[in-house]
């Protein structure tokens, strides 16, 4: 299984997905951050994180602004922002990182070889993004209108 196929069906994924499902166009970095430097106007931050197995395994991760986390959520459930709760929106931000893991794994694999694990909601000093501590693997920088998001990647062998 080839890394950068990988790498170019999260993006696919991430972009169909955000657009879709939650009415947010997405438009990529054309290069590279830091995710200091990406977020440093934008606090505080929402992440969530999920794991994947098969011929390689990994994880991905999710980080937006709390704000954009409220957007998402709105156009989801149907609701007005202000009808929103901080579940709805940790529940919300782990369901489309869910399903951009989901999709991305289809684009690669039509044989059903990989698994996807359950999202976690990252810890606030996971959120740190001014620890100096970048995250191994390849990262994607976003835009919607308003807001900025990455969404990571980390891949490694399969031990299976």
């Amino acid at each position: 299984m080839d890394r950068e196929k990988m790498t170019r069906a999260l993006k696919d994924a991430t972009s169909n997905v955000m657009d879709r499902m939650f009415f947010q166009p997405v438009h990529f970095a054309d290069s590279a951050h830091s995710l200091e430097e990406w977020f440093s106007h934008h606090r505080p931050l929402i992440g969530s994180t999920i794991n994947f197995s098969g011929p390689l395994q990994g994880s991905l991760y999710l980080l937006m602004p709390a704000a954009l986390a409220t957007e998402i959520t709105a156009s989801f459930l149907g609701l007005e922002k202000d009808e929103i709760s901080k579940e709805q929106e940790k529940d919300t931000l782990k369901e489309a990182l869910n399903m951009v893991g989901g999709h991305m794994l289809s684009l690669v694999d039509k044989g059903g070889a990989f698994h996807l694990g359950l999202p976690e909601l990252m810890e606030e000093m996971e959120l740190s993004c001014d620890s100096g501590k970048e995250p191994k693997g390849e990262t994607l920088f976003m835009q919607t209108e308003n807001h900025r998001l990455a969404m990571g990647i980390t891949i490694s062998e399969s031990k299976a």
